[in-house]
Formats: structure tokens, C-alpha cells, sequence
């Protein structure tokens, strides 16, 4: 009678606990939805919609109950970055052309409107070094545009000596990213669709608007719970909330696994722990970071000025596309902290929460790594499966996005934390 009456209790926790998750699971996607939305403008660097989503972060930290790491939750600093506010115009012979569906113009780019004669190289060419095999590019003028073939890899990103203008031939996805400074006046590199960007083709027309920002005033984030038993030590949830922004005045990239659905992942936890003090055996702290997109600048800004000592970071976690998980998660720096990693892979298995965590080695490709470049044991975690494959396009929705795993993933790093508050200290 006992034993019946233990297991009741037990089942009822654990109904009680997925009700309560399946409620978060609601609200975090209601937040993957705001921060991924045309109200947002892509969380970039036009129309303030980093800053407008820093805005919904810091009311989202005061509801939680989060106390601030700074004043009003932010630590302000500025860069520079290039930005599309207006106009977006490519035309292939005066057919007009889709912005982020149909091509895809350098971040680079300076304020240009011109029309361009196209320069065909043949589709066999692989190499950018023998572009000069095919056609004399001493001879050809600002007037005219060389199109490449798409398997010269990354042509329209770095360019090719001695060509002034290129447009690259895309044969799959479009994909975008940001730049910090201006190509030289005139220049244009783009990629555009294969099919959009016919053989017969013989002109392309561009009139696009650029406005370089010196000084873009941007945020980091950060609210904490202290810790009941060390409230000198200290565990880092972080996830960067920018993203793309706008490639013109109708086009935006809505970012919602990258990294909106990171974003939101750390404002649950933040939720979970204002309103569970007691699970908080260490400080907690909460950081989301902008200026991931323009090269870990955010992170790299808060390492270096950070509101305590980082020696007291026990342990750092990122999280950046977290949005699916049907075939696992990927942890990033696993190799180097295998302690930990034993740690994490033992609760999975022990929880039968994922079919599968990757381990892999150290990668400077997100923002644990000013942490960890500092001392500080970080693990970089995204998800993996087929639901979301986009990545810097236009079709990053929040449709797209199922969070199927997202209450495995929540016990998995609230195990793993309080599992790290009852064992002896192990950096590395």
C-alpha cells in the first residue's frame, strides 16, 4: 500500500512537471515568434531591431524577477556595420528580381545604381585563378559585370584579383551575412539564382541604398538569481539575440533558429530559476548577447568587461539554434572538457532524453568562445534534425521550428547544473 502510494506521488510530480513544461514549451515559442517577426525588422542594424528586441528581453528579465547585472539590465557599446535601409532593385534584362529569394547582394556594398553587361565564363571553370585563361580583365571596364559559375566556391564573398564586378550563379541556397566595412565605390559581387539568371542574358541592372554606421549602438543583456549555498560561483546560460536585419526596405531575415530560439531558451530558463530559487545552489546568470552576426562582438565586449570575476564562472553554456533535436544535439568543446561531457552524456542517458549527443572539439564559431579563449569551461550546444534547415535565408520562420525536444533539453541542462553545484570544482 506503501509503495502504490509513493509511485502515486511520484506519477503526479511528473505530470504536474510535463504540464508545466508543455506551458513553457507555449511560451517559448510565443517568444520565438515576437523576436522572429516583421515588427523586429530581423534584429539587425535597421529600424532598431536589435534594439527592439533588446526592449522585449529587458521587460522579459523584470517580469522573470531577474535582478540586473547592470542598469536596467544592459551593457551599451557600438560598432560599425554596413546597412541596407532602402532601396533594392536587381533586374536580368528588366525582369525584376526578389531581394534574399532570388539574389543575394554582398553586405559590403556601397550606395550604387548602374547597369552592368554581362561577362560569361564558362560553366566548366572551377578555379578563380583561371578566370585570366578565359577573358582579359584588364580590358574589361567598370561598365561590365564577369558572371561566374557557381562551382568557383565563395567568388562573390572574397572576389577574384583583378575583377572588379562579379556576379556568382547559385545553384542552391541563398544565404546571407554582415560586413564592417564598404567594398570601394562601384564594386558589386551578388549571387543570384541560377534559373533567375539565364544563359541569353545580357544586362543586369542594380539601384541599391547603403548607409555605413560607424558608431551602431547596440546591447548586451544580463540579469542573475543568486545563488542560496555559493553565491560566489557562479553558472553562464548566454545566447546571442541578433540577427541578419534587412537587405532593403522589403526583405528580412526573421532568424528564428538563429538565434531566436536560443534567445528564448535562455529567457526560460531565467523564468524557471527567478521562480525556483532554491534550485539556484550557485548564481545563476543569464546573458544574451548582440553583435554575434558581426563577429562575436558582444561577447567578445562582455569577456573583457564583464561585471564579475570570470574566475568564478564555474561553468559557461551557449546555446544557439536550439529549435529541433529529433536527431540529438551536438556539443561543441565536449572533447576538451571530457569531465563534463561524461557528466552531461551520463544524465542523457540516464533520463532517456536524446537519441544522440555528438561530441566535438573546440570551435571558435559562437559566443562561448571569448569565455572559454578566457579560462572559463564553456560548452556550445545546438540541436540537430531535418524539421529547420534553413540558415541566414529568408525562410528561417517559426513555423519551421517544432521544439519537439524542448523539455529534454530543459532537463538536460537543469540536471546537468544542479549536478555541477554537488561536485567538486573542475575547470579543466
Amino acid at each position: 500500500m506503501v509503495f502504490r502510494k509513493i509511485t502515486f506521488i511520484a506519477a503526479f510530480v511528473l505530470l504536474i512537471f510535463s504540464a508545466l513544461q508543455a506551458q513553457n514549451t507555449k511560451e517559448l515559442k510565443k517568444a520565438v515568434r515576437h523576436l522572429s517577426s516583421p515588427a523586429l525588422h530581423g534584429r539587425g542594424y535597421v529600424k532598431n531591431g536589435d534594439a527592439k528586441a533588446a526592449g522585449y528581453i529587458v521587460k522579459r528579465m523584470k517580469k522573470s524577477g531577474l535582478k540586473p547585472c547592470f542598469e536596467n539590465y544592459k551593457q551599451n557599446y557600438a560598432f560599425e556595420v554596413n546597412t541596407f535601409p532602402g532601396k533594392m532593385q536587381v533586374a536580368v534584362d528588366g525582369v525584376s528580381l526578389q531581394p534574399g529569394l532570388d539574389f543575394i547582394i554582398h553586405p559590403a556594398t556601397a550606395s550604387l545604381q548602374k547597369n552592368f553587361e554581362l561577362v560569361w565564363l564558362p560553366d566548366t571553370l572551377t578555379q578563380a585563378g583561371s578566370v585570366t585563361s578565359f577573358i582579359d580583365t584588364a580590358s574589361i571596364g567598370k561598365d561590365k559585370i564577369v558572371v561566374v559559375p557557381d562551382g568557383v566556391k565563395n567568388a562573390w564573398r572574397y572576389g577574384i584579383s583583378g575583377v572588379h564586378s562579379l556576379v556568382q550563379r547559385d545553384k542552391g541556397r541563398l544565404w546571407w551575412h554582415v560586413a564592417r566595412n564598404q567594398l570601394p565605390e562601384g564594386t558589386v559581387r551578388m549571387r543570384i539564382a541560377e534559373e533567375k539568371l539565364p544563359k541569353t542574358a545580357k544586362q543586369l541592372s542594380i539601384n541599391l541604398e547603403a548607409r555605413f554606421q560607424q558608431q551602431h549602438q547596440a546591447s548586451n543583456i544580463a540579469g542573475f538569481v543568486a545563488g542560496i549555498q555559493q553565491p560566489d560561483s557562479i553558472i553562464l546560460f548566454l545566447a546571442h539575440y541578433d540577427h541578419l536585419g534587412r537587405m532593403g526596405k522589403d526583405t528580412y531575415f526573421p532568424g528564428a533558429s538563429d538565434n531566436a530560439s536560443g534567445t528564448a531558451f535562455v529567457l526560460d530558463l531565467a523564468s524557471y530559476y527567478a521562480s525556483h530559487p532554491e534550485e539556484a545552489r550557485y548564481t545563476m546568470v543569464f546573458l544574451l548577447v548582440s553583435g554575434e552576426e558581426a563577429g562575436l562582438l558582444g561577447s567578445r565586449h562582455f569577456a573583457a568587461n564583464a561585471p564579475f570575476d570570470l574566475g568564478k564562472v564555474v561553468f559557461a553554456i551557449n546555446f544557439d539554434m536550439v529549435g529541433t533535436g529529433s536527431e540529438g544535439i551536438t556539443v561543441i568543446n565536449a572533447k576538451q572538457l571530457p569531465y563534463h561531457f561524461e557528466m552531461l552524456n551520463d544524465i542523457n542517458q540516464r533520463e532517456n532524453l536524446f537519441t544522440k549527443v555528438v561530441e566535438r572539439g573546440e570551435s571558435c564559431n559562437s559566443d562561448h568562445c571569448p569565455f572559454y579563449e578566457k579560462g572559463v569551461p564553456s560548452f556550445f550546444i545546438h540541436t540537430q534534425g531535418p524539421e529547420n534547415q534553413h540558415y541566414h535565408d529568408v525562410g528561417d520562420k517559426s513555423a519551421a521550428l517544432p521544439f519537439s525536444k524542448h523539455e529534454a533539453l530543459f532537463r538536460l541542462i537543469t540536471s546537468f547544473s544542479k549536478q555541477l553545484s554537488q561536485k567538486p570544482h573542475k575547470r579543466f
